[in-house]
């Protein structure tokens, strides 16, 4: 008996059951006003940001990066960015403000440093993803109820080792220039997406450091697969379950910045807004069964995931077009890179994490940034994608 204590505690240890302090409807309610405010408060604060930001720049130019989930598939993102910064055409902008979504979330750091040893960087982390960062399945997740089925140690140690070091340096330089990074999680207790800048909570000390891996956690905690986090006492998951782009700003958020902009003297000022998707906008065809009840269910699920990548771009799309309309002394542009909808068929399309086929994808989305045809029309949740690459 003794034997099997000593075996259990390593065990048990390395993947801990997930607590929350006690609550009720009542205080959820009174945290979802405290919500409101700490979002409104985020969202002026980066407003402030991108006009200090356009003061500085001179050149009435902003330009912000969106980087969607997709969990593997962020390899194309990676290989995207690596070759956008390679062209001597058109390069890639140093950005006022990126936003990151899951997969996403992990590569912003490195898309707001843009350097090309931060590409190579982020590059070589998804390399060895398989490896290194995969977590491991918890075979005792029945018994330790952490709410997911994988041990996440080497990927907390790896969430760590990205924002530590040399780069964490580079990170918070970055912000003191009033450039931004934002990452998108969702809490579950209120039902609503939540916007975190982690310009307010990287900083030299330990606590910074810690607060900022525990969001990175959350923001690509994919449900019922990784634990999910408890954030200031609400659990918190993945941020593509409320959007799998992290949109940020309102029509009214960008009425506030045109106003803020005109009392600093600029108007005419163009917003250059460039957004990845690291996921397909489609879900692959699947010959369904209309008798088979589990099935269906399991297909209206899918759909109504894959369902969000056209219509969110679309929303986007008409936000643009809205702003330089409407909004006297501003001009957004948008442009989006797209992943082939067709490489959903592949053989490893449906792991956690292969290398193989991460390699693929990374191959694929620097040969795209480097081409004539980078940037490409919006999907619609209406249409199949062109089929564009034969199987």
């Amino acid at each position: 008996m003794k034997m099997v204590r000593l075996l259990a505690i390593p065990l048990f240890a390395a993947c801990a059951v997930v607590h929350r302090p006690a609550t009720t409807i009542e205080q959820l309610q009174r945290d979802g006003i405290a919500a409101r405010i700490a979002e409104r408060s985020t969202r002026d604060s980066v407003i402030e940001r991108l006009v200090r930001r356009a003061v500085v720049r001179g050149d009435k130019t902003l330009d912000v990066l969106m980087l969607s989930g997709g969990g593997q598939n962020g390899a194309f993102g990676t290989g995207f960015l690596r070759g956008w910064h390679a062209r001597t055409d058109s390069p890639m902008p140093r950005f006022d403000l990126v936003t990151g979504v899951s997969t996403g979330a992990l590569q912003a750091p490195y898309a707001l440093v843009g350097t090309a040893k931060a590409l190579d960087t982020i590059t070589a982390i998804y390399g060895r993803a398989a490896e290194s960062i995969a977590p491991s399945i918890d075979w005792l997740f029945w018994l330790r109820k952490t709410g997911g089925v994988v041990n996440t140690k080497k990927f907390d140690r790896a969430l760590h080792e990205s924002i530590g070091g040399a780069f964490r340096g580079e990170l918070v330089r970055a912000f003191a220039e009033d450039r931004q990074l934002l990452i998108g999680t969702s809490d579950f207790d209120l039902a609503i997406g939540r916007s975190w800048s982690l310009g307010e909570s990287l900083d030299t000390t330990s606590t910074g450091l810690n607060r900022t891996a525990m969001l990175l956690k959350a923001a690509t905690a994919i449900p019922g697969i990784f634990p999910p986090v408890m954030v200031d006492g609400h659990v918190h998951g993945d941020g593509g379950i409320v959007s799998n782009v992290l949109l940020l700003l309102t029509f009214e958020d960008y009425q506030q910045l045109a106003r803020r902009l005109a009392e600093k003297g600029l108007t005419d000022v163009t917003i250059r807004v460039f957004v990845i998707m690291n996921f397909w906008s489609h879900a692959p065809p699947e010959v369904i069964s209309p008798s088979n009840r589990k099935q269906i269910t399991a297909r209206s699920n899918t759909m109504l995931f894959f369902a969000h990548q056209p219509q969110t771009l679309e929303d986007l799309s008409n936000l643009a077009r809205a702003v330089t309309s409407q909004v006297r002394g501003l001009h957004v542009e948008l442009k989006v890179a797209t992943l082939d909808a067709q490489f959903a068929l592949e053989p490893g399309a449906s792991k956690l994490f292969e290398h193989a086929f991460m390699q693929q994808l990374d191959n694929l989305g620097y040969t795209k940034a480097r081409s004539t045809s980078l940037w490409d029309k919006l999907p619609s949740a209406y249409e199949r994608p062109p089929i564009t690459k034969e199987r």
